[in-house]
This record gives structure tokens, sequence and C-alpha cells, in this order.
């Protein structure tokens, strides 16, 4: 980063230096952030761009500041861990835990199911279209990892949002930091996973476009009974 001019570029860049390095520990719970000069001398920007991305780092709970003590990291209980670039940094694969994993797996099975059941009733031709198609976007021949995970993330999107439910849909991004870190990770390398993992993907799809609620739910819930296995077992 060069230059010292408080631009909407070096905000951004300031808040992802930062929150990544509160998300890996690198500055603790209840550390003070180096003084406001030194820590803008060091990320080589202006004290106003540093000012603007303390706001917005305050603003996901990270960090709080206090006229004489300074900018301190916040404890981790008060982050918003639903913000997107807060999840983000966490699903980093030098800094995602076993537990954040866990913990966010245990989310999608507290979520999900309801999503899909919810989405039996209520999608609309449209929506289960796009289900359907992020499902066969998923199974094409061919696709790289990367596409695979753009269309599971699609797919499970697209159930949220044939939830009907504004709420549901949000975590959405909670959805994606999962699958994401779930890749990055190393942890689906099998052949045969992959295509059970594509098997229950077509059943969910199916139940919610004939509308079989009960069995959208039960599915949902053995594809993350399975996801959550893969942490359990170290695979």
């Amino acid at each position: 980063m060069t230059g010292k001019k408080s631009t909407r570029g070096h905000v951004t860049a300031v808040v992802d230096i930062l929150g990544h390095r509160i998300a890996s520990g690198h500055y603790a719970e209840g550390e003070v952030l180096p003084i406001e000069q030194e820590l803008a001398d060091s990320l080589e920007v202006g004290r106003n761009a540093l000012r603007e991305a303390v706001k917005v780092l305050s603003g996901k709970g990270l960090i709080s500041t206090a006229p004489r003590s300074g900018t301190r990291v916040r404890p981790r209980n008060d982050w918003n861990l639903l913000d997107p670039d807060v999840l983000r940094w966490h699903a980093d694969p030098d800094v995602a835990t076993e537990q954040f994993m866990l913990d966010l797996v245990e989310m999608r099975s507290i979520i999900e199911p309801k999503a899909a059941e919810l989405a039996a009733t209520r999608a609309t031709r449209e929506e289960i279209a796009a289900i359907l198609s992020a499902y066969q976007a998923m199974a094409a021949e061919g696709i790289s990892q990367e596409q695979r995970i753009e269309e599971d993330i699609e797919f499970h999107a697209a159930i949220l949002k044939a939830s009907h439910n504004k709420v549901l849909n949000h975590f959405r991004f909670a959805i994606a930091t999962y699958l994401k870190a779930h890749a990055a990770l190393g942890l689906k390398v099998s052949k045969v996973d992959d295509r059970d993992d594509l098997e229950r993907h077509h059943l969910i799809a199916m139940a919610i476009a004939t509308g079989k609620a009960k069995s959208a739910y039960s599915l949902t819930v053995e594809m993350l009974r399975v996801n959550r296995t893969h942490f359990e077992k170290g695979e």
C-alpha cells in the first residue's frame, strides 16, 4: 500500500488487513492496537483512512475505542460472526479451527433443513427451476473444483430464497463461507464422496420440486450430518 491518500480502496484494504490480524489472534482479545500514527505508518496509509477503517471494524464488533485507552480488541463473544467479512476472516485456511467449522455446520443444521422444508411448500416455478439449474451445473462433466463450489453456493442460496423468509435468506453468506472453507481445507477428496454428495443434492432438489416437505427436511439433515463427520473424523 503506497501513498497517504484517504481513498475508499485504502480503507477497505486496512479493514481487511486488521480484521484478518484480529481473527487470526495476531492482535489478541483485550490487546491495545499500536498508537494511531505508528499503525498508519506501518500500513502506509493516512490517519484519516485508518480512522475510517477503525469505525468499520468497530461496527463489526471487533474493536472499541476510548479516550486515553486507545483502540482495543473486544472479546470474541462481542464480534458479529454473521458479518460476511468476519466470517471470511475466520474461514481462511490459516485461521479456521475445527471448532469454528463445527459451529458453522451446526448452524447450518439448525437453519437449512427448515429452509428446505419451507421451500418445498412455498417455492415458485422459477425458484424450483433455479434450484434444479444449480444442481445440474454442479453435476456437469468437467467442471472445476472452483466452479463446483460456486454452483454449490448457488444451490443452497436458491433454497434459502425459495423459503420466502428474508431472515433465513441472509444466512446464505454463512453457508457460502462454510463451503469455501470446507474445500480450501481439503476435506473432500474422495470421488465416491463427491458422487454421494451430488446424489444427496439431487434428492433434496427433487423433494423440493415435488413438494415433499418432510423428505426435503430429512434429506438436508442427513447431508449436513455427513458434512459434520468430515471434521469429527479428521478427514
